[in-house]
């Protein structure tokens, strides 16, 4: 039986070559300070994904220690701020539609006796869709590897600040350091996790109390959630990219000082996924050292989905001796830009169902 959260349904099949880690609850958190509530997450932000998926932010490397957001937490210990540096941001960064899985197909014309503004067909069991009534922006660093030294330099002293402040239960084993985004002013998403075989339509229809919503309807089992800002704020944060940084351990030697960086072993995923693509032959040992990467959840202990948690495993269990693992988001991207959609969430799916 599938443990997956509705957010590692939702980000397994929706997270996009273009656009980065989709998160399945754009709305800032409550008790985030009033400009979190005006404009949403903000680079810099290092926090979590939940297994809503909501991103708890913890602190924002880029404000001062006495900024108002760090009344929540304080910061964690030598915390200096750094440059923001330069941004590349477009007002019409995702064009007004939706956004779904290979294995979700638009019916162009949908039936009129459906009365649905969107009409879907899924040759899947498992899925996801977003709709953006009005599209989204984006704003992301010109050189996230501005970030890469400062999340290298400071992983180990960020992980015991999050442990202190949110506790193993709720970490896992990686925090999250935003460097863009995409934001919108209203959405509608679903996601659907099915037995075997299942298919089905998914509908979406104007809500009559605010036509500038969609209200989904599925045969399909399916999590279903939508939003509108009736005042035009676009707040709300359907996109991420960043650094994603894991930990080896739950409890870090004084005096680690060492730390894997994915562009340093870039070859050895190339190879990871030459190697499926040729049915495991030929990487490291082939299938059996394959089989021997684990990422599953523990239903105790888990955060969402999230493919760099996984290429910093393989980094990690490559390096034995490291404690840190920094991988940006942008490498996994680069690689389904060149590596068909189906076969790279098949390889995902493969390696987050092994068992240790």
């Amino acid at each position: 039986m599938s443990t997956d959260s509705v957010q590692d349904v939702y980000a397994k099949h929706l997270q996009h070559a273009d656009y980065g880690y989709p998160l399945r609850m754009p709305e800032p958190m409550s008790r985030l300070p009033q400009y979190y509530q005006d404009h949403g997450l903000q680079i810099g932000d290092v926090g979590f994904v939940n297994s809503k998926g909501q991103f708890d932010v913890l602190f924002n490397i880029c404000k001062r220690s006495d900024n108002v957001l760090h009344d929540l937490h304080e910061v964690p210990e030598n915390f200096q701020p750094v440059r923001q540096g330069e941004v590349n941001s477009s007002n019409n960064a995702i064009s007004p539609g939706p956004i779904h899985s290979p294995g979700i197909k638009r019916i162009l014309e949908p039936d009129k006796q459906s009365n649905a503004d969107y009409e879907f067909d899924s040759s899947t069991s498992a899925g996801a869709i977003l709709i953006l009534p009005h599209g989204a922006t984006s704003c992301e660093l010109l050189s996230p590897e501005q970030f890469r030294e400062v999340a290298t330099k400071n992983a180990l002293h960020w992980y015991e600040f999050a442990k202190k402040r949110e506790g193993v239960q709720r970490l896992d084993r990686s925090i999250y350091l935003i460097t863009g985004f995409y934001k919108a002013r209203s959405w509608s998403l679903g996601s659907f996790n099915n037995p075997a075989g299942a298919t089905g339509k998914i509908l979406a229809r104007r809500d009559g109390s605010n036509l500038k919503t969609y209200l989904l309807e599925s045969t399909l089992f399916a999590d279903r959630r939508h939003s509108c800002n009736v005042d035009g704020s676009v707040n709300q944060t359907v996109f991420i990219t960043g650094f994603k940084i894991t930990f080896n351990s739950w409890i870090l030697g004084p005096g680690v000082s060492r730390i894997t960086e994915s562009e340093t072993t870039w070859s050895m995923l190339a190879r990871l996924f030459k190697a499926f693509l040729n049915g495991f032959r030929g990487f490291s040992g082939g299938y059996k050292q394959l089989a021997a990467i684990n990422v599953e959840h523990s239903p105790q202990l888990s955060q969402p989905f999230h493919t760099s948690d996984i290429i910093n495993r393989l980094l990690l269990r490559k390096t034995p001796n490291a404690k840190v693992a920094v991988t940006h988001d942008n490498q996994w991207m680069d690689m389904m830009k060149v590596v068909r959609y189906g076969i790279f969430v098949l390889l995902m799916s493969s390696l987050t169902s092994r068992k240790d």
